[in-house]
């Protein structure tokens, strides 16, 4: 029997909940409209399709990440909220394997309002990078590098890599954090005295 009273929101929550428990395999308007009770064409009085339900569900990632990196970043001095949010991005991704990889997959889109939202998900950690006072090229390039090997560390351990039990994966995962930062601070110092001289 049809629920009264549907509305957008509705189905955004219960698509992000199922991707959560499934997966993106198993996700489709049909299954999304068993889980709400409808059939699948009371969808379309919400929806234009299961691209907009995806569009939707990839600018809510997008924001669950930047709220997580905010509140990690929380009133910490820059070096720790450098490395808290670094650890942050990884525990995201580990407790939300199916939103996260809605996230990684949002440049993809041909939705310009999703290509901007994933913009706006790294914004926090690289808004901080920048206030290093690295170059702005050097900044952009440490960015994208930093998030590069975050993933790729993510990606990995998925995939059954790192599993030696002498060093653990949170081991391994915060020495290359505090070596990104220990190697940004490291150019700035000798920014500063080529500067000096």
């Amino acid at each position: 029997m049809a629920k009264r009273g549907l509305t957008k929101a509705q189905i955004i929550e219960a698509a992000v909940e199922l991707i959560g428990e499934k997966g993106y395999d198993d996700f489709s308007l049909r299954t999304l409209a068993g889980k709400l009770g409808v059939q699948p064409a009371s969808l379309y009085n919400h929806v234009k399709g299961i691209e907009e339900i995806e569009s939707e569900i990839a600018v809510h990632a997008s924001e669950r990440m930047r709220s997580a990196l905010s509140a990690a970043m929380a009133g910490k001095d820059r070096d720790a909220a450098f490395v808290d949010a670094c650890l942050a991005y990884r525990q995201f991704a580990g407790e939300n394997p199916a939103i996260y990889k809605a996230l990684v997959h949002m440049p993809l889109s041909h939705d310009e309002n999703v290509r901007k939202a994933g913009l706006q998900s790294f914004r926090p950690l690289r808004e901080l990078i920048h206030s290093y006072g690295l170059a702005r090229r050097d900044a952009i390039s440490f960015s994208r590098g930093l998030r590069s090997v975050m993933h790729g560390f993510i990606e990995l351990t998925n995939n059954g890599f790192m599993q030696k039990d002498y060093v653990t994966r949170d081991e391994s995962y915060r020495v290359i954090i505090e070596s990104h930062l220990a190697y940004m601070k490291e150019k700035l110092a000798g920014k500063g005295d080529a500067e000096n001289e």
